[in-house]
């Protein structure tokens, strides 16, 4: 029995030890930045008489993944520019900071994506070679995401109230728009966030997604996971910004625009491939 004892304690002494001098697993994602997106069924577009690029409402199902609570702010991307030796983008009188960054085209996103992925130690999402891009969907890096991902976490996911809106009936008690913002960009999550605990999806700036634009590719577009067009002229931006009325700013509205493309109302917000805790 002594023995039993003594075996016992110095099991639970040395197991003491090795946690203790275990070095804690370094969280996959920083959860105060980017929310878990469950993945699951919707409809996506709509069967309103408005733009015929946003219609049919069609089905698609999408896997988890991740995406960034707010848009991509000048403090973050400004970091970005410091480091690769860019210059910076002008911002006039409005301030940078905690205020979304614009006048980044599409590659401008797709070039801080993969910063920041070599910054974490994380895999490249995305081979560049000019103006020409290849998206590794294996990849664990940072990334921008699908046109459906955007529209299905902007209408809440599985917790979809099923609002024009991000997370309201009353665009702007969601978003910053003609109406209220006064002109000009606002500093990234001062107004209530949707269902899944994400700020602006509406309003702001519009945000680029991957996906190659066509006005026809929801006649087409598969079900599971869709990533839009193999090729296209313009890509695909979402939600509306700080000069539109409305009627720009719901969770179906698509607009599109060249990947060179900068404007002083266009940003973007960051996504992550979904991993399996320990893997």
């Amino acid at each position: 029995m002594r023995i039993f004892l003594i075996v016992t304690v110095l099991c639970m002494y040395v197991h003491c030890s090795l946690a203790q001098n275990t070095p804690a697993k370094k969280p996959i994602i920083d959860l105060s930045k980017y929310v878990l997106i469950e993945g699951g069924a919707f409809k996506m577009g709509t069967d309103q008489p408005v733009e015929p690029q946003e219609s049919p409402k069609h089905e698609v199902r999408l896997s988890n993944f991740y995406l960034g609570k707010y848009e991509v702010t000048f403090e973050e991307y400004d970091k970005f520019c410091s480091a690769t030796k860019r210059d910076t983008v002008p911002s006039g009188n409005w301030g940078r900071g905690k205020n979304p960054v614009f006048m980044v085209s599409w590659l401008d996103a797709i070039a801080y994506c993969n910063w920041l992925s070599e910054k974490e130690k994380l895999s490249k999402c995305y081979i560049i070679k000019g103006d020409e891009v290849v998206w590794v969907d294996t990849a664990r890096g940072y990334r921008l995401p699908t046109e459906a991902e955007w529209e299905y976490a902007a209408r809440g996911g599985t917790k979809t109230k099923g609002t024009y809106f991000a997370g309201d009936t009353v665009v702007g008690t969601v978003a910053w728009y003609a109406d209220n913002s006064s002109g000009k960009v606002q500093a990234v999550g001062q107004k209530p966030a949707n269902e899944l605990g994400l700020h602006d999806m509406n309003g702001n700036v519009w945000e680029w997604v991957w996906d190659w634009y066509d006005w026809n590719y929801y006649k087409t577009s598969p079900v599971q996971n869709p990533s839009g067009p193999r090729s296209g002229v313009y890509k695909v931006m979402r939600g509306g910004a700080w000069y539109n009325y409305g009627n720009y700013s719901t969770v179906y509205t698509r607009q599109n625009n060249q990947v060179s493309f900068k404007q002083n109302s266009v940003g973007f917000r960051l996504a992550r491939n979904y991993v399996l805790p320990g893997k």
